[in-house]
């Protein structure tokens, strides 16, 4: 099959062996869509470094082509994955708590730049049947921006979100949608001096600048919410957070199940926010316009979706065997 593999400190289009079904829970899943990521980016430029050889990406919408017995699911369903997976060997997991060290696709574990890919069913979701395939590949943003949501904000405070991207956006119009109405959108040179303090800041870019100016706008006991994932370290001015009793909450996902029901709904409007789809031999000009602007979505697409037969159904079960 075709993917985009990171090796050898770069990235090229391969041929490589399909994966197989190894445990009873297993999803072999046919990809049609996939969303490209600041962290796919990281990942092809080496910023993000991986064990290589490494198939990148992690937002995608897929048909199911075969599964174990135990998974759950059933040849042409449509689904979508949340791509951090419990890594089954920290001491939390061990323990029956959240894990400490989820394995991400595309960075941990191979991902979803090829034409299938095998997630354990406890990560599989459906998607509706008429979905488009661009919404069910944006479910992935669509829970990250959902996150915020689990910080202890309150919708009648004073909001910033720090920066002025598609992330951004979409951060904003999830509040908006859950009842906030006083959330100013603005990137950290647009913030006027003399603009009062914020109750909270929603930062979507972390950078040791855009750190400092979520922390100089809080007001006292104010909240700051941290939900990117860069690539490296970012330095915090510690003792202004002390200074000011600051409080941080980091996040990483909202509900999958809740982002599924607003793209479906059409609750929340995202077709402006969705780009142009690549086909996967332009690997290099859907990375370059990713990184140029940050206002749509690229994606790539993968292959057709196609309904699995009775054949490609048993082939699964006989490479799990």
């Amino acid at each position: 099959m075709r993917a985009l593999v990171r090796r050898a400190g770069g990235v090229r289009l391969e041929d490589i062996a399909p994966p197989r079904l190894q445990r009873d829970d297993d999803v072999l899943i046919q990809v049609v869509l996939a969303g490209v990521c600041r962290t796919d980016v990281y990942v092809a430029r080496g910023a993000l470094p991986v064990n290589e050889p490494r198939v990148i990406g992690h937002e995608f919408a897929g048909v199911v082509l075969a599964c174990g017995p135990a998974a759950g699911f059933r040849a042409g369903e449509r689904v979508t994955v949340d791509p951090a997976m419990a890594c089954g060997a920290c001491a939390s997991c061990r323990t029956g708590g959240a894990c400490a060290e989820p394995l991400f696709m595309g960075v941990q574990t191979d991902g979803a730049f090829a034409e299938q890919v095998v997630v354990p069913a406890a990560y599989v979701l459906r998607t509706p049947e008429g979905m488009a395939a661009k919404r069910a590949a944006y479910v992935e943003p669509v829970a990250a921006a959902l996150a915020v949501l689990n910080a202890p904000l309150d919708p009648a405070g004073r909001g910033l979100i720090l920066g002025d991207n598609r992330i951004a956006t979409l951060t904003g119009r999830i509040l908006a949608i859950h009842g906030f109405s006083d959330v100013t959108h603005a990137s950290a040179q647009e913030i006027p001096e003399d603009a009062a303090p914020f109750d909270f800041v929603i930062e979507t870019q972390a950078t040791a600048a855009s750190l400092a100016v979520m922390f100089d706008r809080l007001k006292p006991h104010g909240l700051g919410v941290l939900k990117s994932r860069p690539a490296a370290a970012v330095p915090i001015n510690v003792a202004q957070a002390v200074r000011k009793n600051l409080r941080l909450h980091a996040v990483a996902y909202g509900p999958f199940e809740r982002a599924i029901e607003l793209l479906a709904s059409g609750a929340l409007a995202i077709d402006d926010l969705l780009g142009e789809a690549f086909a996967l031999e332009d690997f290099e000009r859907a990375f370059a316009q990713s990184e140029a602007s940050d206002s749509a979505k690229i994606f790539f697409a993968v292959s057709a979706p196609a309904a699995p037969d009775a054949r490609g159904a048993q082939a699964g079960q006989l490479a799990h065997a």
